[in-house]
C-alpha cells in the first residue's frame, strides 16, 4: 500500500505540473548574451507529448523552458565566452500513455525506465569569439535520474532534464573554459 501511495503521489504531482499554464513562444531560435539556441525539427522529436492540451503549445512551452535552462547555465560561463546549441531531439523523463488517464486526460508517468535524453550539437566560443570546442550529435542522458539527491527539484517542471543538463554542463563545458 505504501508503494502504491508513493506512486499515486508521483502521478498526481505530474498531473498538477501538466496543468500549469505557461506563455507560448513562436520563436524557433532564442538568444541570450551567452547562448544562441536553435531547434531543429522539434515537431519530430521523440517525446514532446503533452499530457493535455495541444502538442504545438506544449512544444513551445518545452522549447521556452529549455531555452531558459541552457541560457541560465551559459550565463555561468566566464565573461566573453558563449555557446551555440542546436537541439536535435528530446525525450522527456516519463511517458505519456493513454493507459494512464484521469478524467479522460492523459498523464505523464515517471518511472526509471523512461529516463530523460537530449541530442544536440554545440560550439563553445572563447572571449575572442574563437571556437574552442565543437561537437555534433552529443547524446546526453540520465539513466539514474530517479535516484538523484535533488528531491526538491521534482516540484519544478522539467526538473529531471534540468538536473541532467546541469551535470553535463559542469562536467563537459565548464572544464573547457579553465586556462591550462
Amino acid at each position: 500500500m505504501r508503494k502504491f501511495t508513493g506512486y499515486l503521489t508521483t502521478v498526481l504531482c505530474a498531473t498538477v505540473l501538466s496543468f500549469q499554464v505557461h506563455a507560448a513562444t513562436t520563436e524557433k531560435a532564442a538568444t541570450t548574451s551567452a547562448v544562441k539556441m536553435t531547434w531543429l525539427n522539434p515537431e519530430k522529436f521523440s517525446d514532446i507529448r503533452p499530457a493535455n492540451g495541444s502538442r504545438k503549445a506544449y512544444q513551445e512551452r518545452v522549447m521556452k523552458a529549455f531555452d531558459k535552462i541552457l541560457g541560465d547555465l551559459a550565463e555561468k560561463l566566464p565573461p566573453g565566452y558563449s555557446m551555440e546549441i542546436s537541439v536535435k531531439d528530446i525525450d522527456l523523463a516519463g511517458d505519456v500513455n493513454p493507459m494512464y488517464r484521469i478524467d479522460n486526460t492523459d498523464i505523464r508517468v515517471i518511472k526509471d525506465i523512461y529516463f530523460p535524453r537530449i541530442k544536440l550539437d554545440y560550439v563553445l566560443f572563447d572571449q575572442n569569439k574563437q571556437p574552442i570546442r565543437q561537437e555534433s550529435d552529443v547524446k546526453i542522458k540520465d539513466m539514474g535520474f530517479m535516484t538523484s539527491n535533488h528531491i526538491g527539484y521534482q516540484s519544478r517542471e522539467f526538473a529531471y532534464e534540468h538536473e541532467m543538463l546541469k551535470k553535463w554542463f559542469n562536467k563537459v563545458i565548464v572544464p573547457q573554459t579553465v586556462s591550462k
